[in-house]
């Protein structure tokens, strides 16, 4: 309202203004001395309400960097209008001489538009994390020392908890008692459960899937091995990315420069031709010297930027991040969710010539794929959606199913309808076999171990007493991650991927992408990661979705977190990518290399202007009116070129 109304009062003053001007002819401009009438206390009486609404906010910014000790944009719009009221206000007291209220107003109607502009670039939708997790809002049973049900927030260290299966573990501790596997892949990005069972260490924040487990709390609250990520990641996110602020060295001689240039000029013109003729060569130098165009054009080619990364599904934390980005040399990712998914896996099957029942010929790969997605599709597992989906990519029909059993931390047996009767089958690990009874042949052994070697998730498949299959479990990379990996590379001096995943798994990746990954890192050895990376090649960006990748987030130059991630990652990232499509991430570095571009230009041709207008002021060339005209038109041109940034190409086109 502040914006719309003062721009509408100033546009009226300037256009009174003219008007009055027209009236005195090109000699009495030059003479500077002119009776004040009554247009011209018309025209103050339509100055003054502009000047109080625009004005407070400017003063105030201005005494605010002064006591701060710094010379800044706000400080010279401050002289700039300041120099114009008084001299108005002297040829109002005098009864004659010239007028510059319409210079005032205008400085400040340019100025508030560019704060309005400034504060539509900042993205206010994400917060600094407050917490990593929100453990679910129910209770636990406590079964020592004091038995009963307690909150997560009241639970000791020495608590000894039961969990069940499908719960969110709530503190750090050890295992006493069940077996489940459980799933850590938001701590430490293992893209497949791991089981658990007594001795074994488990992390609050992690999920027991399958099967219950008692628990005796070693570290709660603060101490957690989830609070101590999120204490780092605070501290990586009190330290704002680094940004070149070209305008603020510039500005810290340039102030000092235009008041000494100015105070030169008036004295020269004094000895010269007079008072009059100096107080309007050193107004005019004051006012050429205010770079309205920086006030408007570099926030308005951020909010173009910015308004582009949203209609293609990407939320920007600032403009500042845009910039960053155009300066990133190295990008790194994360492996499981980002360059590779469990979605539409491969899943291969493996098959003994015969099984030792009779020596009768295996089961055709579709049978045993069959079978095994008939007792799995009532799972809540990862594994399990996987071998489901994998048969429903080939068509196949499940059969009946009954009594299905999860063996925790080992796989699942139920009863399948096969030929006509109902048949035993399990699927799973090793334990699986034992808990069962059952050994299979020694080359499917083997093939298990060296798929496990390989990085692929192997499950025997048993029917009956015998293992009749292997399933082989590998996660795909996600769509156009070759080619996006291609894209980041042309662009930058590093790309690299860092996962918490077995080395044989990144090795996988490593092979299919031809870049370099590492293995088996937590959240802190990736944050160390990235700070070495920062020292070799500058400015980094980091591309993740888990709890894990939060710290790293938060601490690369530039974070990027995909939204099918933890939400934890999008509020640590600075870039938020809604639409899953990879090839945002290249998108993204062009378009903020594209602002930078834009901007430099921007800021040549406002400095570029200045220092012409600078030599014409000085010269007594340059009435104070046309100086604002001129910085008006000099606005006009460089929105122009930030609107260019809406014609920059879409991720689909990019090489």
């Amino acid at each position: 309202m502040r914006l719309f109304a003062g721009v509408l009062m100033a546009g009226f003053v300037m256009v009174f203004s003219l008007a009055i001007s027209s009236g005195y002819g090109f000699g009495a401009l030059q003479r500077l001395e002119h009776e004040v009438g009554t247009a011209h206390w018309v025209l103050l009486l339509a100055a003054v309400p502009a000047l109080l609404l625009l004005g407070p906010p400017l003063l105030r910014s201005a005494w605010d960097d002064l006591r701060g000790g710094g010379l800044t944009l706000n400080v010279l719009f401050t002289l700039g209008t300041t120099s114009a009221v008084v001299v108005s206000g002297v040829s109002y007291a005098r009864g004659t001489g010239p007028i510059y209220l319409e210079t005032a107003v205008m400085l400040l109607a340019l100025y508030t538009l560019g704060r309005y502009l400034t504060a539509r670039a900042k993205d206010t939708t994400t917060h600094v994390l407050r917490r990593l997790l929100e453990v679910p809002d129910t209770t636990y049973v406590r079964l020592g020392p004091d038995a009963g049900e307690v909150a997560p927030d009241d639970l000791r260290v020495d608590d000894r908890i039961r969990v069940p299966a499908g719960d969110v573990i709530p503190v750090d501790g050890t295992v006493v008692e069940g077996r489940s596997y459980v799933d850590e892949s938001s701590l430490t990005g293992e893209s497949q459960p791991v089981v658990k069972e007594a001795g074994d260490t488990v992390y609050a924040g992690t999920t027991a899937q399958d099967g219950a487990l008692t628990i005796d709390a070693t570290a709660v609250a603060e101490d957690r091995r989830l609070a101590r990520v999120a204490q780092m990641m605070h501290r990586a996110l009190e330290q704002p990315p680094r940004l070149a602020r070209l305008t603020d060295r510039i500005l810290r001689w340039l102030i000092p420069g235009v008041v000494g240039l100015a105070l030169v000029a008036f004295a020269g013109w004094w000895g010269a031709v007079g008072f009059s003729k100096a107080l309007y060569v050193a107004l005019s130098v004051v006012l050429i010297a205010c770079p309205c165009a920086l006030g408007i054009a570099i926030p308005l080619s951020l909010t173009v930027a910015l308004e582009q990364a949203g209609r293609k599904g990407v939320l920007v934390r600032s403009g500042r991040t845009l910039l960053d980005l155009a300066r990133a040399t190295a990008v790194t990712f994360d492996k499981t969710g980002t360059l590779s998914t469990l979605t539409a896996p491969s899943v291969r099957v493996l098959r003994p010539e015969t099984v030792p029942v009779e020596e009768a010929p295996a089961p055709a790969d579709d049978a045993v794929l069959r079978r095994a997605a008939a007792v799995e599709q009532g799972t809540n597992h990862a594994l399990a959606t996987a071998v489901v989906e994998a048969a429903a990519d080939r068509d196949l029909s499940l059969p009946a199913v009954a009594d299905v059993t999860t063996h925790p931390g080992a796989g699942v047996v139920g009863r399948v309808q096969v030929d006509g009767r109902m048949r035993r089958v399990g699927v799973g690990n090793e334990r699986l076999l034992d808990a069962l009874g059952v050994t299979g042949p020694p080359r499917l052994h083997e093939a298990f171990a060296d798929e496990a070697d390989a990085g692929r998730t192997p499950l025997y498949v048993v029917d009956e007493t015998a293992v009749v299959g292997l399933l082989s479990i590998e996660e795909r990379v996600a769509p156009h991650a070759e080619a996006v990996v291609g894209a980041v590379r042309e662009r930058s001096e590093a790309v690299s991927v860092l996962t918490g995943d077995r080395p044989a798994a990144a090795r996988r990746l490593e092979d299919r992408l031809g870049v370099r990954a590492e293995a088996g890192l937590a959240p802190d050895e990736k944050v160390d990661r990235l700070a070495a990376l920062r020292d070799a090649h500058g400015p980094v960006v980091m591309v993740g979705d888990g709890i894990n990748d939060a710290a790293a987030l938060a601490k690369a130059d530039v974070g990027i977190a995909l939204s099918s991630g933890a939400s934890v990652s999008m509020e640590a990232a600075d870039v938020t990518l809604y639409n899953p499509d990879l090839r945002l991430v290249p998108w993204l570095q062009h378009l903020g290399r594209r602002t930078h571009r834009v901007i430099q230009q921007n800021l040549w041709w406002t400095f570029g202007y200045n220092a012409i207008g600078l030599g014409l002021a000085v010269a007594g060339l340059l009435h104070p009116i046309a100086a604002v005209v001129i910085m008006t038109l000099s606005s006009i041109l460089v929105t122009g070129n930030a609107f260019r940034l809406r014609r920059i190409a879409s991720p689909e086109a990019l090489p």
